[in-house]
């Protein structure tokens, strides 16, 4: 090999690596161009991620100002979301357009290479170029093209990633954006809606304000209008009297004492008023004319022989609304032997809830009927029933088995109380029945010449009944007295004179109803408050002592 072949191989080594280290920088800045890309899209997720952390700390408000505050930081959340879709699409333009423009370069590189290579390919035969060399500078000359073909192929794959990258990052963006709009445009329904809530909210919250104030008048207005027909109630009542005195003309019927003798005629002369009876007898005069005495007598209300059982407690049914207004109230079912004091009370055979039933039972069923009326209007009552008998002037408990306890009568203030007496809660009408029954069968009756069951004592019903308004505090106390006095009678028409039990049985009788008489008069005569009213002098009356003075009510 000649001095010129050498110096020529020589300088295609130096020309080719000077191309190699002029290459070198050009591979490394796409190098690193490409990790900067990567970089920036590793930035832009931390921002991503630092924008999503931030919405989804945003604290969640209630209301208008809630809803001004989401819709708020929604448009700060899209805004930087637009913001870091562009950059990061910015950044990997200029990623992609160093990575093409490096792929340019390396390709005239690669072509230049190729050019040179076939323009200055030594001719060993020509030239003397050894056939190693030109081995070695091939070898040479394709470890560069694969090296360079091989950065190529991973530029074009890196360019495939960031472009596939930005196609999902342009989708990305898209769906923000479409889901951007619908969330504004649900934001603005939301808003809208909110607005129109607020505003009915605001309305009816005014028309609730008016109602209740409207409620608290009527409930107001309600209380007193209570109070009113209470007090009017009371007007009317006492303007009719707090004592009176009914007349009930039972059937005639003909007993066994009455054979032989002449049935008196009874006549009702004004029955539109109904206060007035008479009785009408005849007999004969000293010369033996036919004469006709009549006997008037007038009463608060008479009822004549067909009135019915509705028909007496009609009348007095008012009184009813007295104890649930806290008066004292005393029904006395006073008369001879016989006379249907008891049927009157009681009732007949055909059961308490028929058209027999006494005002006993009528009485429990229109108490328990008003009060739970009023109990719309905030009362609540409660209902206790005793059964006493007063058998010679003694007190016995009709509701206990073998009584044979004392009995004493004390009276604290309004209220009056027996003791060692049986008190039994009542939670309905029908309780009632079954204590009718029971006492029925206690009492004390005995066979007259007048009555075969004649009642030899007094039986006194008494029902207390406690009143509490919830709202105003108020309170009432009363007690209802249904009294069934024992019949009075002539000890020589009924027998009881050739009996010594019959006729202490009648002697008593007669004496605690002529107390009774006392008392009563006393209560209805002039100047009442100031006078002395004998109470004491038996035992009915002294019983019966807070249920007859004051502002009680009593009907005979």
């Amino acid at each position: 090999m000649d001095s010129v072949s050498v110096m020529r191989a020589d300088a295609v080594a130096a020309d080719r690596q000077a191309r190699r280290t002029a290459a070198s920088p050009s591979r490394g800045a796409a190098k690193r161009v490409k990790v900067a890309a990567a970089g920036a899209s590793g930035a832009g997720g931390a921002l991503a991620n630092t924008t999503n952390l931030g919405d989804r700390a945003a604290p969640r408000r209630g209301g208008a100002p809630r809803a001004e505050a989401a819709s708020d930081q929604m448009h700060k959340l899209f805004s930087l979301e637009r913001e870091r879709t562009q950059e990061s699409a910015s950044r990997e333009r200029l990623a992609r357009q160093a990575q093409v423009d490096r792929m340019r370069q390396l390709e005239e590189e690669l072509m230049a290479e190729r050019q040179y290579a076939n323009e200055h390919r030594p001719e060993p035969r020509r030239r003397g170029v050894p056939e190693d060399e030109v081995a070695e500078m091939r070898a040479e000359h394709a470890d560069e093209v694969r090296v360079l073909t091989h950065e190529l192929d991973e530029s074009r794959q890196a360019t495939a990633v960031l472009e596939a990258e930005l196609a999902r990052e342009r989708a990305e963006h898209t769906a923000l954006a479409a889901t951007h709009a619908r969330v504004c445009e649900e934001l603005a329904r939301t808003q809208s809606a909110l607005a129109a809530h607020t505003s009915e909210h605001n309305t009816l919250t005014q028309d609730a304000d008016a109602l209740r104030a409207e409620n608290e008048r009527l409930r107001t207005q309600l209380y007193e209008g209570e109070a009113v027909r209470r007090r009017l109630h009371n007007q009317v009542q006492e303007l009719r009297g707090n004592v009176r005195v009914y007349a009930r003309v039972r059937p005639a019927h003909t007993s066994p004492g009455d054979a032989g003798g002449e049935e008196a005629t009874i006549r009702f002369p004004d029955p539109l008023e109904g206060t007035q009876v008479q009785v009408c007898t005849s007999g004969e005069s000293a010369t033996g004319a036919h004469t006709v005495r009549t006997y008037p007598f007038t009463f608060d209300h008479v009822f004549a022989p067909s009135a019915t059982q509705a028909d007496v407690f009609s009348e007095v049914s008012q009184l009813i609304q007295s104890v649930l207004d806290g008066y004292n109230t005393t029904i006395f079912a006073y008369g001879q032997t016989g006379s249907g004091k008891t049927h009157t009370l009681e009732g007949g055979a055909g059961g308490a809830d028929g058209a027999d039933a006494g005002m006993i039972p009528r009485a429990m069923h229109m108490l328990w009927d008003v009060a739970e009326a009023q109990r719309a209007q905030g009362w609540s009552y409660e209902f206790e029933a005793q059964m006493l008998q007063i058998y010679l002037d003694n007190i016995s408990d009709l509701l206990a088995r073998g009584d044979g306890a004392r009995h004493e009568v004390r009276h604290e203030q309004n209220r009056t109380t027996v003791t060692n007496a049986t008190v039994v809660p009542l939670h309905g009408p029908e309780q009632v029945h079954a204590l009718l029954a029971r006492a029925k069968q206690r009492r004390a009756v005995a066979a007259t010449q007048m009555n075969e069951r004649s009642s030899r004592s007094h039986s006194v019903f008494m029902l207390r009944v406690r009143g509490a308004h919830a709202a105003t505090g108020e309170t009432t106390d009363a007690t209802l007295n249904l009294v069934d006095l024992a019949g009075s009678e002539r000890l020589a028409a009924s027998g009881s004179a050739a009996d010594p039990t019959r006729l202490k049985e009648a002697q008593s009788i007669n004496r605690s109803l002529s107390s009774l008489a006392d008392v009563i008069g006393a209560l209805g005569a002039d100047g009442a408050p100031q006078r002395h009213v004998p109470y004491r002098n038996s035992t009915l009356t002294w019983l019966l002592k807070n249920s007859l003075g004051g502002n009680a009510k009593t009907y005979v």
